[in-house]
Order: C-alpha cells, then sequence, then structure tokens
C-alpha cells in the first residue's frame, strides 16, 4: 500500500494510488517544470532544512494534490510545494535525484506494473 497523505500539516494528499504515481510521473519530467531540492536552511539562521519542489511554471498547470502545500518562490522560482516528508519519500522509495534533471527509467522501474499507465500519464500533464 502506498502512503496517499504528506507533511505535518497534511498539506500534500493523494485521493488514490492512482493520483499518488500519477503525481511520480508528472514531477520526473525533464521539461524545466520542476526540480528537487533539500535546501539547509539552517546553515543561514532559519529553522531547519527543508525538502521543497522548485515549480518554474504557474500554479494553474499542477494537479490539485499540490495545491495546499505551494508557497511564494523566488527569482526564475514561481512557486515552492513544500514537503520534507514527501521529498524525502519520492528519493528514498522512487528513486528521484535532487536538482534539475530526473533518471525517468530509475523512477518508472520503481512503480508496480499496475500503475505504470498511471505513472505515463503524468508524464503527459
Amino acid at each position: 500500500m502506498v502512503q496517499l497523505t504528506f507533511g505535518t500539516k497534511q498539506q500534500i494528499q493523494f485521493a488514490s494510488d492512482n493520483e499518488f504515481f500519477e503525481a511520480l510521473g508528472f514531477l520526473s519530467k525533464n521539461n524545466g517544470t520542476t526540480s528537487i531540492h533539500w535546501e539547509h536552511n539552517e546553515n543561514q539562521g532559519a529553522w531547519g532544512s527543508e525538502g521543497r519542489i522548485h515549480c518554474y511554471q504557474n500554479i494553474a498547470i499542477f494537479p490539485n494534490y499540490f495545491s495546499n502545500a505551494f508557497s511564494a518562490g523566488v527569482n526564475k522560482i514561481i512557486h515552492r510545494i513544500n514537503c520534507n516528508e514527501y521529498v524525502e519519500y519520492i528519493v528514498t522509495k522512487h528513486s528521484f535525484q535532487f536538482g534539475h534533471n530526473q533518471d525517468v527509467n530509475a523512477i518508472r522501474n520503481t512503480i508496480p506494473q499496475q500503475h505504470i499507465n498511471d505513472f505515463d500519464r503524468g508524464l503527459t500533464l
């Protein structure tokens, strides 16, 4: 069974396994829409590190399951999806890499066969 709710404020919630795997496809696109980061804010006097997904496109193109996790971006980053738990989960369990480029085949290899169509649908969003 897949974890469907993430964050201390439950800011990322998927209605189904299908949505969860669709999101992995969406985030694995190497088209400049997103990048994955672990920001070490504690080095600058802030509370602590934060897992973030930087968004370089307007949030109107993002699926609704991310809508409660958006915060403002800076510079070229239009918005950020803030959720340490989710970022850690996709990096450790689904082969996501920090940065702009994802190995789609490595991520695809973590997807159960019955959800490959969901993953592929996410790639097209």
